[in-house]
């Protein structure tokens, strides 16, 4: 006679750790689409103008003040700009990212396989950013995926053993 083992569940700290990194993922998606909205009933131009005089009145108390000098440059910066792709970007990317959050809350198989492989592309992304510009976030926000991707393998490998 054959016995049937059921695996044990993902630890209560991983599935915690899965939790917490989707809430924080979906918080993510959530305010990417409020800037993306906020961007889009903006008027042109409007958002450089406050970062311009708000970090010029920052760098009048503080010449030094890191941030103050990094938001100046960034909004001198021509990719600034281009707002529509800003809008455009933060609406999708926060639409995919909150939708994938609530189909993996909900436990959707599908949505397992489709959030590592959007993981993954924004790893590859990121990586390719990194080789442009050398910026250490991308490294670090890769790290963070490849954490999320883990939780949510383990999280779906049990959700595999717990529903035939």
């Amino acid at each position: 006679m054959t016995e049937i083992v059921t695996p044990a569940p993902v630890s209560k700290w991983a599935h915690l750790s899965f939790l917490v990194s989707m809430l924080g993922k979906g918080a993510l998606g959530l305010a990417q689409i409020l800037g993306g909205l906020a961007l889009a009933f903006t008027p042109t131009g409007a958002l450089n103008g406050l970062v311009l005089r708000l970090a010029k009145l920052e760098l009048v108390e503080d010449p030094n003040d890191f941030m103050a000098k990094w938001a100046l440059g960034a909004a001198n910066a021509p990719q600034m700009a281009n707002e529509t792709f800003y809008t455009i970007y933060l609406l999708i990317h926060g639409g995919l990212n909150l939708g994938l959050v609530l189909a993996l809350l909900a436990g959707l198989r599908w949505a397992y396989p489709v959030s590592i492989a959007a993981l993954a592309g924004f790893i590859i992304y990121q990586l390719s950013k990194f080789a442009l510009t050398g910026d250490w976030v991308m490294i670090a926000l890769s790290v963070l995926d490849i954490f999320v991707i883990w939780l949510i393998w383990r999280e779906w490998q049990a959700h595999k053993r717990m529903i035939p």
